[in-house]
């Protein structure tokens, strides 16, 4: 009489088991698909800061051009650049965003 019930208890005991490991389960892709967005975002802005750097390599080079003999561009056009590159991020983003690649 009493195997029964043990019987009983013990399915009982494995459903809830079985519950909390699908809990589990579901808070851990949770946490993975945030970590994925995290990565998703840093890439993005990986991507903005390599642009502005090879613009900056490019200017860098030792090539002779007439843009170096001029007074007073260069923080107009550092601005400029770093402007487009933010520009570039914020629209990457939001593409990402309208694609539904990234939550909220």
């Amino acid at each position: 009489m009493e195997i029964p019930e043990s019987l009983e208890h013990s399915i009982g005991v494995r459903e809830y088991i079985d519950d909390t490991e699908d809990y589990v389960n579901i808070q851990l892709d949770n946490q993975r698909n945030e970590l994925i967005e995290l990565q998703l975002t840093l890439t993005i802005a990986s991507f903005a800061i390599a642009t502005e750097t090879l613009i900056a390599g490019v200017f860098g080079m030792n090539i002779p051009r007439p843009l170096y003999e001029m007074n007073g561009v260069f923080n107009p056009f550092v601005g400029c650049v770093t402007a487009g590159c933010v520009l570039l991020f914020l629209l990457v983003l939001g593409y990402a965003r309208w694609k539904k690649l990234l939550g909220s």
